[in-house]
């Protein structure tokens, strides 16, 4: 890896890490203390978010997202 490619800003990670930020404060999880559940929990929400965010920018629909936790969980 070069040091242009290091420095260079991915703005679809970019927008991933915004988002994963966003629902750390939102369910006030400190990440390094956060117990495995909570990590898991905060891990689905941010991928459903950010994929829902993702298709709505591309113009598609939001069915074309996984639910969360692919709907096992209920």
């Amino acid at each position: 890896m070069t040091a242009q490619e290091y420095f260079e800003r991915d703005p679809e990670r970019e927008e991933f890490y915004r988002t994963f930020y966003k629902i750390c404060r939102q369910f006030n999880v400190t990440w390094s203390s956060a117990s495995p559940e909570v990590k898991a929990f905060v891990e689905e929400a941010t991928r459903v978010a950010y994929e829902q965010g993702k298709a709505r920018r591309n113009g598609e629909n939001l069915n074309t997202v996984k639910p969360f936790f692919g709907d096992e969980a209920c």
